[in-house]
């Protein structure tokens, strides 16, 4: 791995307060001012479903295990290994079962605060990071560079897993969108409710927030294809974010749009990537953002100098801290963090099953689009098809070999109060062990072997 030119220090931060560097000219002379101010604890920019009030849950202090974790994830893909992020649906069976097990893997690794899983998530949680992630042009970078830290982490699991992306303009065109194959348990579970098929099944959320859930198709609307057009009508970044652009042409908005569609953790910011959906969405807009540089490439604009002058708030000042790190915000349009990434997406072929490529999604021959399947069309074309798809439940039956794809709860996080959550206040050495804390789990037999075998991973 090729270590990038920034160490990550992550810092603890007073909740409402930053700091902006601001490059001063003083005769001639270029310095540097660090300024500081007062953040706005409430940072609702036109949307005040998707911006909330800063939580001082999010902000505990973390320990060495927690800084060495995280520091380990800021690297770059080495020279000559290319990273093939496809769409969710394209991924072969054995790509979607490496992906669903790397992230349970995460979520059952107690190693540090919380997991590894939710430690990641609440970066994206803390003051200290997502002022400079939301609500202005440094909105894409900043989540370009929280993606490959992602990956990273799912790499630390399975050296082959990768990021995939859900593409909801494939969904947009169905009569009923929330009846997408996507929701089944064969990708990301149901969407009515608390998640109870699918990978994520069961699934426990941090801070009080209970059973992960979702609500999808109670508000707002999927991205569509024309959304897309509108993107890439528009030649630089300050025409499709924040502060000064139209909705129909502003990528933040229109992402934001669908964090409410899918409802639950997703409709808030703070808590959204405690829901794996906010992976694969942002790793879709990610590939949106990729495609207007490609567009801006062929208009002989420079996207790694595309920065606009009037970026709203302070905090998406081109050299103003990104919060992650070292890294300024002007960092994250750099190419370096997805050079040895490429997308790839599904487009109609030639007649037949798979003529996008995936037995679930199906070519719209009147407009010559892919779109997805819907549940019921590939229950009964898997009714006639005897080569069933692997889901988790024939994973889970399939021997105890695969049982690390199954999320274990943890004491921490049933029943999780503010008193057992202060247990993360006290340095490392003084917390329970994990192999303490491992003999006191109540669970099932199968559970409980579950999370023997996959605790002899770590040691």
């Amino acid at each position: 791995m090729i270590l990038c030119f920034l160490l990550l220090q992550w810092g603890t931060q007073t909740v409402g307060q930053g700091v902006f560097i601001n490059p001063v000219n003083t005769n001639g002379t270029v310095r540097v001012e660090f300024v500081e101010f007062e953040q706005p604890l409430d940072f609702d920019i036109h949307d005040e479903s998707m911006f909330a009030t800063s939580d001082p849950r999010f902000e505990f202090p973390l320990t060495e295990a927690d800084v060495t974790w995280l520091n380990s994830l800021f690297s770059l893909p080495e020279e000559g290994e290319t990273r093939e992020r496809k769409e969710y649906r394209l991924l072969t069976e054995e790509e979607r079962e490496y992906f669903h097990r790397a992230v349970n893997m995460l979520k059952n690794d107690t190693t540090v605060s919380l997991n590894k899983y939710d430690l990641l998530a609440n970066i994206h949680s803390r003051s200290s990071s997502n002022t400079a992630a939301h609500g202005g042009p440094g909105f894409l970078g900043w989540h370009r560079v929280f993606l490959l830290l992602f990956e990273n982490a799912l790499r630390q699991m399975i050296p082959t897993a990768t990021l995939p992306y859900w593409d909801c303009t494939l969904d947009h065109p169905l009569s009923h969108p929330s009846e997408s194959v996507i929701w089944s348990d064969v990708f990301l579970g149901n969407g009515d409710g608390e998640v109870n098929t699918g990978p994520f099944r069961g699934w426990n959320t941090q801070f009080g927030f209970g059973l992960l859930h979702r609500q999808v198709s109670s508000l707002r609307h999927l991205m569509s294809v024309h959304d897309l057009r509108n993107i890439l009508e528009e030649d630089f970044l300050g025409n499709i974010s924040y502060p000064d652009t139209k909705s129909s042409k502003n990528l933040e908005q229109l992402h934001n749009n669908v964090h409410v569609w899918v409802g639950g953790l997703m409709r808030k910011i703070e808590i959204g990537a405690f829901d794996p959906v906010f992976y694969v969405l942002h790793t879709f807009i990610d590939k949106v953002w990729e495609d207007f540089r490609v567009h801006q490439r062929s208009k002989e604009i420079d996207p790694t100098k595309d920065y606009p002058e009037f970026y709203g708030r302070r905090n998406h000042a081109s050299f103003a801290p990104m919060g992650l790190g070292n890294l300024v915000v002007i960092d994250g349009i750099s190419d370096v963090w997805n050079k040895n990434v490429v997308y790839r997406q599904p487009s109609c072929g030639n007649s037949g099953q798979n003529e996008c490529g995936s037995k679930f999604l199906r070519c719209d021959h009147s407009t010559w689009t892919c779109v997805s399947k819907t549940k019921d069309e590939v229950t009964k074309s898997t009714n006639k098809d005897k080569h069933k798809d692997t889901t988790l439940s024939r994973t889970l039956n399939s021997g105890l070999k695969e049982l690390d794809n199954l999320y274990i709860p943890s004491l921490l996080n049933s029943g999780i109060s503010h008193s057992v959550y202060s247990d993360f206040l006290y340095p490392l050495k003084d917390r329970q062990s994990t192999a303490m804390y491992s003999e006191n789990v109540s669970q099932s037999s199968a559970l409980q072997k579950a999370k023997e075998i996959y605790m002899s991973h770590l040691n």
